[in-house]
């Protein structure tokens, strides 16, 4: 067996006895796999071997008895998740166009909502938050931290892709999830260089936090840099999203700008063909086959959504047969064929419908008001400050999604539902910070009940 598959195997399949014994660590295992794809990296059979749903089964064995546990907060967002959850399941898949085709990818569907409801169960205190928000930024910006170096060696002619036969494996794909984690990646290096990063196991800080922290900054940038190697026009607009917001959070901003001015005067005329290539593509879209090729397709899904407004075709629009396909195009391309619709937003419309796009859009409008309200609430305290910070890189990595994903095919992706989910359990921390400011005399306990305490320890 190939050394890969046992250094990852022996991971993995070693993660399960603690995931039993405490599940929460399942919910990092899960995103972990889920997102990095640690198994894709192997060459042997753990490649494709299920191991995600070994990790997600023993999540849920263990949280049939687990203690630590509290049940998901009555907001907004849980709701939402709970209509889409129902309108996938009832709505969309019974009328579903093509039935087998909609079983396989519902399946897959429901497991990242079954899983973020668990992640909504079995996370909360800020040491957990924090090593899941941990865990998330570092599977992607692993791919970042590869794809930046590769970038810069080959003059950026060079392609960044993700791992093979995952959500996130063409440059494209790649290209949305670096995007949505570069603020997120830019708050884990503040936090661990300035030592507050706040973790289950105790580390010595002091003494590893700067070049921890130089070494994650040093990450943040080259996941930067790989966006732009991934080639992606969608992930180059969600850069240019993104970026003014972290540039305003960063310090030394004239420096950057000095070296930013000094880099496009010195390299901006050496840049390589693809890049001159995708670029030029975006300019001008009209003589892209490409760009056509999306317009075509959303021109489709839009059809079916006009005639199935609470349905749509069910999941897979682009799995439809092809003369089915062609029959709802109206555009006036005579070389139309059928594609991928390639839009977060036309792929909710030609699948669920108006009535899936607009929960879709809700849950998206729901999530991004909770993180801001979070974000100026939790920067009154020292205490929540930390909720202030992930608040900011949540909702500007979704706005990185927003933008990027309306040229990608990516709106069942579990990165966007983890971080909603995160919103929530975030809004429930700060919830119980104020709950004990007005009640000192009632804490909460490991799993959230209140619980007594003395007279002696009331807050004065």
């Amino acid at each position: 067996m190939p050394l890969r598959d046992l250094f990852f195997g022996s991971l993995i399949f070693g993660m399960i006895p603690f995931i039993l014994y405490a599940p929460w660590l399942g919910i990092l295992g899960w995103y972990w796999i889920g997102l990095m794809n640690p198994h894709r990296l192997a060459w042997g059979p753990l490649e494709t071997a299920p191991v995600a749903m070994a990790v997600a089964l023993a999540t849920l064995a263990g949280l049939l008895y687990a203690r630590d546990k509290r049940l998901p907060p009555s907001t907004r967002e849980v709701w939402l998740l709970l209509l889409l959850f129902v309108h996938w399941s009832v709505v969309t898949f019974l009328f579903a166009w093509e039935p087998e085709q909609a079983f396989t990818i519902w399946d897959s569907r429901m497991r990242i909502l079954l899983m973020t409801f668990v992640t909504l169960v079995l996370i909360f205190s800020r040491e957990r938050v924090t090593a899941l928000l941990a865990v998330i930024t570092l599977s992607i910006a692993f791919y970042g931290y590869k794809g930046g170096p590769h970038s810069l060696a080959t003059g950026f002619s060079g392609m960044v892709l993700g791992p093979k036969d995952s959500f996130i494996g063409g440059n494209t794909d790649i290209g949305l999830a670096l995007v949505m984690i570069l603020p997120m990646a830019f708050v884990l290096a503040r936090q661990v260089h300035q030592g507050r990063l706040a973790l289950p196991v105790s580390i010595p800080w002091e003494r590893l936090r700067r070049p921890l922290g130089l070494a994650l900054y040093a990450g943040f940038w080259m996941t930067a840099i790989a966006i732009v190697g991934t080639h992606s026009r969608g992930a180059w607009l969600g850069l240019a999203a993104v970026a003014p917001f972290i540039f305003w959070r960063m310090r030394g901003k004239l420096t950057l700008v000095t070296l930013a001015l000094l880099g496009v005067g010195v390299v901006g005329v050496t840049l390589p063909e693809p890049i001159v290539h995708e670029w030029e593509s975006l300019v001008e879209y009209q003589q892209d086959d490409s760009a056509q090729g999306r317009f075509n397709a959303w021109n489709v899904s839009w059809n079916i959504a006009l005639e199935n407004p609470l349905t749509g075709s069910g999941f897979g629009t682009q799995g439809l047969p092809t003369p089915l396909w062609l029959s709802y195009y109206t555009g006036d391309d005579p070389h139309v064929q059928r594609r991928a619709v390639h839009s977060i937003y036309f792929q909710m419309l030609g699948n669920h419908g108006f009535l899936g796009l607009g929960l879709f859009l809700l849950l998206i409008a729901s999530t991004l008001l909770t993180l801001n309200r979070l974000r100026r609430q939790a920067a009154q305290r020292e205490e929540t400050y930390w909720i202030s910070e992930w608040s900011w890189a949540l909702g500007v990595g979704i706005i990185g999604y927003c933008i990027a994903g309306a040229f990608l095919s990516l709106a069942y992706f579990d990165l966007f539902y983890a971080m909603t989910a995160l919103a929530v359990i975030m809004r429930r921390e700060l919830d119980d910070v104020l709950a004990r400011e007005q009640h000192p005399a009632v804490a909460l306990g490991p799993a959230g009940q209140p619980v007594r305490r003395h007279p002696s320890l009331q807050l004065r």
